[in-house]
């Protein structure tokens, strides 16, 4: 019996300090037929050079076109390019260029959705990694697995997950979100929901990735102090962050009658007016889901900022 075939997706930015040791880690994969693709989202430091050097492998390829896209809409963009080729594969994952991945991480991942009745999503806990040292797991009781939930915050990253060929068919012909969404959300949070509208997603509590935190992170946890939280709200980056997402999700399945579809539209559309703010705010399965204070909620909802 072959190996599953699995192209992972990875956007690179500035990052020549680590993308050979994650690149290295990725292709040591067992148990699994690995093709890595690399899209370089504009870097000026010598990111693309190392990648280069990848390429006599065979099983690197490289795209430079001298677009900067920001990482969303970078990924999004590459997978949908790598979907819709001519050479097919069983599963598709995304990586990101810093990280270090444990050998079965792939072979994991496959084993854990291989049998799934839906289209199929693979998200896993990460070993927080600092300083070449592990520091412990992200997630010490597993995450809210919800829509709703997962409206309302970006839980799962995407250097954990795994598509198989069916999901990430239906996200690339899905209609991509603006980058109003996708630079503060992500690819990562956009392929969850199509997952919990239209698949499965599934969580794995162990992890197979040393997740790597440093200074120049692109993408994923960050630990930002309470100034740099209230000049990201104040510049508007994080206002508008729920409904703008339910919005999206509609855009995206206007004829589909999925489960808690009502709440998404209360989420979307309750800025219009007063009753539907007061409606939103005494809905408890969506202040449960914000994973806030309920005071913190209520203002937000009568200012207008969720």
């Amino acid at each position: 019996m072959s190996n599953p075939r699995i192209a992972v997706i990875m956007s690179s930015y500035n990052g020549e300090k680590f993308i050979g040791e994650q690149i290295d880690s990725i292709l040591a994969q067992k148990d699994v037929d690995v093709t890595l693709y690399v899209r370089d989202d504009g870097s000026t430091d010598n990111t693309v050079n190392i990648v280069r050097s990848y390429l006599n492998k065979g099983n690197v390829k490289l795209i430079v076109d001298g677009r900067n896209l920001r990482p969303g809409l970078s990924f999004l963009t590459l997978l949908k390019k790598v979907v819709k080729q001519e050479t097919k594969y069983d599963y598709y994952a995304f990586a990101d260029q810093d990280d270090i991945w444990l050998s079965e991480k792939l072979i994991t991942a496959v084993k854990t959705i291989k049998d799934s009745e839906k289209p199929a999503l693979y998200c896993s806990n990460q070993i927080i990694y600092r300083n070449g040292v592990r520091e412990g797991m992200r997630f010490s009781v597993p995450p809210e697995m919800s829509l709703i939930g997962n409206i309302t915050q970006n839980v799962f990253s995407g250097c954990t997950m795994v598509l198989d060929r069916e999901l990430a068919e239906i996200v690339v012909e899905r209609k991509t979100p603006k980058q109003d969404f996708l630079v503060p959300r992500c690819h990562d949070s956009w392929i969850f929901l199509i997952a919990c509208v239209e698949g499965q997603p599934f969580y794995d509590h162990d992890s197979y990735i040393l997740y790597r935190l440093h200074d120049n992170n692109v993408v994923g946890v960050k630990h930002l102090s309470l100034v740099d939280r209230l000049l990201r709200f104040k510049n508007g980056g994080v206002k508008n962050n729920r409904s703008r997402s339910a919005q999206y999700l509609l855009e995206a399945y206007p004829e589909l009658g999925f489960t808690d579809r009502r709440y998404v539209e209360k989420m979307a559309y309750y800025r219009s007016s007063m009753k539907k703010k007061l409606s939103l705010i005494v809905d408890s399965s969506i202040c449960k889901g914000s994973k806030e204070g309920t005071v913190a909620f209520i203002l937000k909802v009568i200012m207008g900022y969720i």
